[in-house]
Formats: structure tokens, sequence, C-alpha cells
């Protein structure tokens, strides 16, 4: 029988539960669109969809067998009832798929900024020392080079076991997973079995989710919690951020490996920073090294990075010579590849994160401008603190907005100037290409600028839709466009 085929009681086994029917089933979906002759259909319930609106068409598709959380009527396919269907997709994901996470070690990097960098880095440095890799992470999957499109920082269940097998099959030892406290709480690493996990920081963030920055740690922790339930080797924590110590705990007797960025701290891993070099210091060794990395708050990344490299049993002075060679993921601290001007785009979208990214490009004498946006929809308690935070480094602030889902564009910019000064305020537009296109006039007039909110993405989220916009693409357009009409005065 062909691995990716399984009869139904085998899963349902999982739950101690039987079935008269027994249909083989050839894949397992949670999207209806994706559907096909023998799949299992679990309805689940998302941020903004119901899966159980779905399983008419996912039967029509040819679905053999339906797993939800309430009754189904007018369906002629077995309609098996579970309590919880998120959990229970990761969990039959993971029966289904053989176990993928158990045949090699998944090493899981959560918190608030700098996740998507760390889980670049250590990816880059396991490929440097000879792993065959894997990542999983905002920008998208690779395996061992080859780049597979997610839709989220975390792929659900079904997507995230589905890519771990794939990696298994393509030899993959080792995978650096980047795991949001959405994807915690919603159970998609359900029957992921981690070896190891890093937390980077907790700053504000996600406070229309969570109730609180307490609860928002918890959630976290979630992740450290289950690195000691599956006997995981090591937990990396940053010995400056106190939340490392609510990860500690949920660890309980898992090994530490601290982390830090200051000379004069003990831990175990200690990066300091030097501009154009690194001291890197290894348990009390240390090592000067070129670095080509923009922004001082990367030290840290770096060091997150090489402390799950110490779990990972690699030869730490071998990789040393590899920091040289490293560079950031898409989206952060990318400078626009156009001749004459300084114009650079970041994922920003947290107050912390948007300090560190405006300090990172800030130059005494040379005034740096900034389009400043946050997403409808979502938590708007930090808009107006990263309008004043914006306001502190910033010469100039162009206002727009991204992603508004269905809320007014108005009403996110009212909230993102209210602690702005008037002065510092070029233009507010509700239409994000308007924004970039005074932006690209400011970069040709040779003042240097900084858009934020969406770095790698290459869509906006409007109403219910996913419309397709390439924020680089619209600036190299607007900046051939502008120099063109000036050349021609």
């Amino acid at each position: 029988m062909n691995r990716h085929h399984k009869p139904l009681s085998a899963l349902l086994a999982l739950f101690s539960l039987q079935m008269e029917s027994n249909p083989i089933i050839t894949s397992i979906e949670t999207d209806s669109r994706k559907v096909t002759s023998g799949s299992l259909f679990i309805c689940v319930r998302g941020y903004t969809v119901d899966g159980h609106r779905y399983a008419r068409e996912a039967e029509d598709k040819g679905a053999a067998a339906i797993l939800a959380e309430e009754p189904l009527d007018g369906l002629t396919i077995p309609v098996i009832l579970i309590e919880d269907t998120k959990t229970a997709a990761g969990k039959v994901a993971d029966f289904f798929y053989d176990h993928p996470s158990q045949k090699m070690r998944v090493y899981g990097i959560t918190g608030t900024n700098g996740k998507t960098t760390t889980t670049q880095l250590a990816y880059d440095l396991f490929r440097a020392a000879g792993r065959r890799t894997g990542m999983i992470s905002t920008v998208g999957a690779l395996i061992d080079g080859q780049r597979i499109e997610t839709p989220n920082t975390t792929p659900e269940a079904v997507i995230l076991h589905r890519l771990l097998y794939e990696m298994v099959d393509q030899g993959v030892t080792d995978c650096m997973l980047e795991v949001s406290s959405h994807a915690l709480v919603e159970g998609r690493v359900e029957g992921v079995s981690f070896y190891a996990a890093a937390f980077t920081n907790l700053s504000h963030d996600h406070l229309d989710y969570h109730e609180s920055m307490a609860d928002y740690a918890e959630a976290k922790a979630l992740l450290f919690q289950k690195v000691a339930t599956d006997a995981g080797k090591g937990l990396v924590l940053n010995e400056e951020d106190p939340a490392s110590h609510v990860m500690q705990r949920a660890g309980g007797d898992v090994p530490i490996v601290w982390y830090s960025t200051d000379i004069t701290s003990k831990a175990s891993i200690v990066i300091e920073w030097q501009e154009e070099t690194v001291n890197v210091r290894i348990d009390g060794t240390t090592t000067e090294v070129p670095i080509s990395l923009l922004g001082s708050f990367n030290a840290a990344n770096l060091a997150a990075a090489i402390g799950l490299m110490k779990t990972g049993e690699v030869n730490m002075y071998q990789l040393i010579r590899h920091i040289p060679e490293l560079r950031l993921p898409k989206g952060r601290l990318e400078r626009i590849p156009f001749e004459g001007c300084e114009i650079y785009i970041d994922y920003a979208h947290t107050p912390d994160g948007l300090e560190k990214c405006l300090k990172a490009l800030s130059v005494p004498g040379e005034p740096l401008y900034v389009v400043l946006s946050a997403a409808g929809e979502r938590d708007r308690s930090k808009r107006s603190i990263m309008g004043r935070i914006a306001s502190q480094y910033c010469e100039g602030i162009i206002v727009t907005v991204h992603d508004t889902r269905r809320e007014e564009p108005q009403q996110i910019i009212k909230e993102l100037i209210k602690e702005i000064p008037p002065r510092k305020i070029i233009t507010c537009h509700e239409t994000r290409k308007e924004a970039l296109q005074i932006a690209a006039k400011i970069a040709l007039a040779g003042k240097r600028v900084v858009i934020v909110g969406k770095g790698h993405e290459r869509f906006e989220r409007i109403g219910m839709e996913d419309v397709p916009f390439d924020e680089t693409k619209i600036l190299i357009e607007a900046l051939k466009r502008l120099s063109g009409q000036e050349s021609a005065m």
C-alpha cells in the first residue's frame, strides 16, 4: 500500500474512535478547494473562515470522510465528530505522514521581533556546516536551497506536516521552524516533535489577540513546554529579556544555552557589535569576525542562531568563518537597488521593531524619512506608539496604511498620527501606492527613506481578498518614471 494511503480506521484509532465504513484516505485537507477523491476533509474554524461551511463542497469534490466539531446534515459520506478539529488536524497529519518531525531535528524559533532573521541565519549556518537543512518561516519554506511559498508565519498543521515529510524525503536532517504565538495557541504545530527552541524577545504586539503581555508570554512559552514534553535537547534564551524566565520555567529541566550582547555577561554565547565586525564569544573564547549585516540589533539574532547550532552539536569554531557570508532575509533592512538614491524596505510592524529599524538607519547629520503604516483590524493600541517613535527618529513622515481588511483607512491614519507633531507629517495617504510614489520622489531628491510594514510580502489584504502588491516593483517603477521625467526637463 502507498505510504500516503491509510485506512480511515487507522486515523480514527488516534482518538479511540471506530466506524463501520473504512474507506482508504489518500490525502488530508483543511482547504475544500484542494480536496480530491479519497481526501479526509477536516473542518477547522479559522480566524475569518469556518471550514464546516465547506463540507458539502468537499463531498462534491470526492472527499471520503469528514472530521467536524458539529453534526453536518445531508451528507452521504462518514462524518466523524470530534471536540477540537484544530488539534486533531496536527495529530492526524503527523500520523498520515509517518511522524516526519521525529526523523530529523526540528528547531523552533519564537519571539516578537527577530524570529525570521534568526531562522534565516540559523538555516544558513547549518547549511554552511554541511548539514542538509530545511526552513519554514514568514518568507517561505526552503528545502536545502529550493524555495516553497507558505501562507503564514507558521503554516496550518496539515501543510506543515506535509512540508516536513517532503524534507525528510529529500534527506533533510535539521529544520528551522519559525513559530508564532498564534500558531501555538491555534494548534498549528500540534504533532510536531521539537528538538530545541530559541526565544528572541517579547515586546508590544498582538494585543488584539492576546489579553495582556503576560498572556502573550504564556502563549510563547507553549513552545518551550513542547520541547520539554518531547524530551528535547536544548532551550536557547535571551539573557537580556525578562520574559526568558517564563520560557525557562515552561521548559522544565531541558538544558539552557543563554546568549547575550553584553560583553560583561557570563552567558555561553556573547556577540559584541562593532559595526563592520563582531566579537563572537563562545564558552569564553572570543574571535573577531567581519560582518555584512546592517543593524546592531542583529547581534542578538546572530547569537540566538549560534545557540541553536550549539544544541545541534555542530562544530562551533568551524562555523565562525562562515559569519561574514551571512545576509538578512528579504524585506529586512533591504536596500532597493536603484542608483543614485538610498531607499529601504523593512517588515517592522511593532513599536520595538520600528525603533530598532530606525535606529539602525539613523546617521548624524543625514535626515531620515519614513513611510509609516499600520494594519487594519489588528492591535490598535500600538498605532500611536509607533507614530511617536517615528517622530523621534525621522525628519519627515508619510503616513499611510497596509492590509486594511475591513477597517476604514482614515481611522487607522487618525490613530497613527495621534502623537506625531504636525510639522513632521509630510502627507497622509489612504492608498499605499500613492505613499510609495511620494517616497520615491523624496529619495530621488537625495533624502534617505525607509518604508516599513510590509517588507517581503507580495500582496495586500483588502476586505476579504488578497490583492497582489509588490512593493519593490512599485518603487522601482516609480523611481524609473520620476528620474526619466527629471532628465527630460
